[in-house]
């Protein structure tokens, strides 16, 4: 009698803890909601793990805690308490969104994009998963994709995005497909939010050179420059603009030599520096530029032709050809290595490899076959 007493009453006190507990675990939830808010997330993690502590599967609370994991970049610690969330709310969005962001964090991409997703289909409107979808699609070069992600994380964000990197990325994405006009809409947003990031100042400098727009350009790869003396970027981005646009030789190999005083084997401004000595007819000295933008860059396809064409220059047909050659390898279209290659030949008088080149620049419908079949023709 005395035991089953016992027994009866120990069963009577383990049902007393339970609200006990709850209560409790409840009221350390509270607080750190309310440290989260005050923004000492550090603080409000402790809660909630004391929270968990007390009561296993407090989905609110493992949700909110790994938000604060998140936040203190404690991302693996976040995967395990949002799984854990997961199981307790699958149809909530939130929960998928954080448990994606952890993964992104991680380089599980995979797992990320399905996390993401799977808080699109609960509720298609939460912008922050089109953002981190397109953050993913620019950090593995699917550019069309990014620029879509982005589109429609905007048009469903509550206010319009104030981060700089941002726009710096959706500019990035523009220039990379060729969009020049929204790549400087975009790269302008970023400079007026944040006016000394060297980087938008370089791809704002890209695009409006492409928009024809060179002394701009040149405006802001100065700015660039100001911004980092040491950086080669932009005194490469404003040769290019008086090689290739301008056709200023001189200031083409001022800037060029800018780079080359701050890095001598920088393998754009050797080869920009043996370009332009190849157009003054100095082709020897170019040579000599241009085999350091190879050392630099064993796959350099334009380098490879522009060699070519130094050796061709100075009557040195063999070695012509086998820079064209190596260049037709590395890029099976390029019309140029094919071009000088069949100028080569005639000039060996070899008709039949002359016509080869032709034929095979006729299937690229290439404006050099006009120029070339008459040649071939004489021979």
């Amino acid at each position: 009698m005395k035991a089953l007493f016992i027994s009866i009453f120990t069963g009577c006190c383990s049902l007393a803890i339970t609200p006990a507990t709850a209560q409790d675990a409840k009221t350390l939830y509270t607080e750190g909601v309310q440290l989260k808010t005050d923004r000492k997330v550090k603080e409000a993690a402790k809660k909630f793990e004391q929270a968990n502590a007390l009561q296993p599967n407090y989905t609110e609370s493992l949700y909110e805690l790994g938000w604060c994991y998140n936040d203190l970049q404690e991302y693996n610690k976040a995967i395990g308490v949002l799984r854990q969330a997961r199981a307790g709310w699958p149809d909530v969005a939130k929960v998928h969104f954080e448990l994606g962001y952890a993964l992104q964090k991680t380089s599980q991409t995979d797992s990320a994009i399905s996390s993401f997703n799977r808080c699109l289909s609960i509720n298609s409107g939460y912008s922050l998963a089109y953002k981190q979808l397109g953050q993913i699609a620019y950090d593995q070069l699917d550019y069309t994709s990014a620029i879509e992600h982005f589109g429609k994380y905007e048009a469903r964000a509550s206010t319009p995005p104030t981060d700089y990197l941002y726009w710096y990325r959706k500019g990035f994405c523009y220039n990379a497909i060729k969009d020049y006009s929204n790549a400087v809409v975009a790269l302008a947003k970023s400079q007026l939010i944040k006016d000394d990031y060297t980087n938008t100042w370089l791809e704002m400098g890209f695009a409006l050179s492409r928009l024809k727009k060179y002394d701009e350009a040149i405006g802001n790869y100065k700015e660039a420059i100001q911004l980092d003396p040491k950086s080669h970027i932009g005194y490469n981005g404003i040769g290019e603009v008086y090689r290739d646009y301008k056709k200023n030789i001189d200031s083409a190999m001022y800037w060029y030599q800018q780079t080359l005083a701050i890095n001598p084997n920088e393998r754009k401004a050797n080869f920009g520096m043996g370009y332009c000595l190849n157009n003054r007819g100095k082709y020897d000295e170019a040579i000599v530029y241009i085999q350091k933008a190879i050392a630099s860059e064993p796959d350099y396809v334009a380098a490879f032709v522009e060699l070519g064409y130094s050796y061709y220059m100075t009557g040195m047909s063999a070695d012509a050809l086998s820079y064209f050659s190596k260049a037709i390898k590395l890029s099976p279209q390029n019309e140029n290595a094919r071009y000088y290659s069949c100028l080569v030949y005639i000039k060996q008088k070899n008709k039949p490899m002359a016509q080869k080149m032709v034929d095979e620049l006729k299937a690229f419908s290439s404006k050099h076959v006009a120029t070339l079949q008459p040649k071939v023709e004489a021979m």
